[in-house]
């Protein structure tokens, strides 16, 4: 059969015919057997080389600023837990982490507003997604049926997962041990839990020579030889969770691990700084005035165009703009341009956008943060850029043309930043919260030579 066609699109109807039965279905089959939760998109993402040098930038100059705050704290964990706000019960589990490089992987999220591309969510951790479901969508465009919908003339697709595997096999001492990818017994029973992220990137890294597998944490064999699963020497233990605060069994199983690869045992790709600066109150904390003032005037500058204004949720005065005022207060008179969000938060949790509530829920949700013990942010809300997107309706299984806003996933591998994926925000521009958990549709971002 042939694709139907449903609203008008960018694509001819030439094109579309042409993907004969069979030929999507096969296109997309290793996505469909993992359960990526996604629609496919029929178009492709494309931003000119500039918009990369741009997007590059707002990122170097955001770890600049967290270099700065650590510097400011002596590199202390418990000096910079105590400027974001983290519960003092977080903090075991952040220094039972081993310590490794800031930013080793990265996925922080940025929205392009008015031209300018800005740091809207941190996620610079070890468990940083999305890198492999970028490779993969790629693979799709070169299939049968599709290839010719994504071969555009000085469009650069940007493959990710080789540098991704060179990073991991530097922990390793032969291409031949285990990485393993690890859960928790009760993240494993979840059926919510999103596992198709880690199937994702076993199979990946199996194209690249790595074998990686999901283990549960409390059925890895530590011993003073090593690490072992199924009989199997783990060389690496990848994406390993800290524990939630309310289950003391992870935090011994944390100790567990952790005791081990302190003394050597096995390498944990993950550290106490990734964990404790993903946080969204980083983001506060390098927009303060308070820690602003006291940069150079270049590195303020450049602060204030990649990290729009936040702040964490508390009784201060502060500024907005070039005006004094007083934060609460003000925050609740001004729902309209703000977003309220969890600190600690992913995946959409909890993120609540001022316009798109009433002035009743927004005072409401305002005392309730402030009560609560983890630490929450407000920051000012960021019209996305809207860009136009052909992709299979699920409901009706004809293809659509929308013009959606846009979240950008920026892929950060060894500190530098090295491409991006479109998120298309399906609920439409009346909505400016865009996650997969709420519905987005992918694209690997192609880069061009023009506009």
């Amino acid at each position: 059969m042939t694709v139907p066609l449903g609203e008008k699109t960018m694509l001819s109807a030439r094109a579309l015919s042409e993907i004969r039965e069979g030929q999507l279905s096969a296109a997309t089959a290793e996505l469909d057997a993992i359960g990526v939760p996604f629609s496919y998109a029929f178009s492709p993402a494309c931003l000119p080389t500039a918009a990369h040098a741009a997007m590059s930038a707002a990122w170097r100059a955001f770890a600049a600023g967290v270099r700065a705050f650590a510097d400011r704290h002596g590199g202390q964990a418990a000096a910079m837990a105590a400027e974001l706000r983290m519960p003092a019960e977080m903090m075991p589990r952040l220094q039972a982490l081993p310590d490794s490089r800031w930013a080793l992987f990265g996925r922080p999220d940025m929205v392009i507003s008015r031209g300018r591309p800005m740091i809207v969510d941190v996620n610079v951790h070890g468990q940083a997604g999305l890198f492999p479901l970028n490779d993969m969508i790629l693979r799709t465009h070169r299939t049968a049926g599709v290839r010719d919908l994504f071969r555009q003339p000085g469009m650069v697709p940007r493959f990710l997962m080789g540098h991704y595997a060179d990073i991991l096999r530097r922990f390793l001492t032969g291409d031949d041990e285990l990485i393993a990818i690890t859960i928790y017994a009760s993240e494993a029973a979840d059926p919510h839990f999103g596992r198709w992220h880690y199937e994702c990137e076993v199979r990946e890294l199996a194209r690249l020579g790595l074998t990686a597998r999901i283990v549960i944490a409390e059925d890895l064999d530590i011993t003073s030889r090593g690490a072992f699963h199924d009989g199997r020497r783990v060389g690496l233990i990848r994406r390993f969770f800290s524990p939630y605060q309310d289950r003391p069994e992870e935090l011994a199983e944390l100790a567990r691990i952790s005791a081990a690869a302190k003394k050597g045992v096995f390498p944990v790709v993950t550290g106490m700084q990734e964990e404790l600066l993903a946080t969204k109150a980083t983001l506060a904390a390098l927009s303060d005035e308070r820690f602003t003032e006291g940069l150079a005037p270049s590195l303020a500058a450049q602060l204030a165009g990649a990290v729009p204004w936040t702040r964490l949720l508390e009784e201060r005065h502060t500024r907005w703009r070039d005006t004094r005022v007083d934060l609460l207060p003000w925050v609740t008179a001004n729902r309209r341009r703000l977003v309220i969000k969890p600190a600690q938060g992913f995946g959409g949790r909890d993120v609540t956008i001022g316009r798109e509530v009433s002035d009743r829920d927004w005072t409401a949700l305002v005392h309730m943060a402030l009560t609560d013990s983890e630490p929450w942010v407000v920051q000012e809300v960021l019209d996305p850029s809207e860009e136009d997107v052909v992709f299979l309706d699920d409901t009706t299984c004809q293809l659509r043309q929308r013009r959606l806003p846009v979240v950008y996933g920026c892929y950060v591998l060894d500190g530098e930043f090295v491409g991006a994926i479109r998120r298309h925000g399906i609920r439409g521009s009346g909505y400016a919260m865009i996650n997969g958990t709420v519905g987005a549709i992918p694209a690997p971002v192609y880069w061009a030579d023009r506009e």
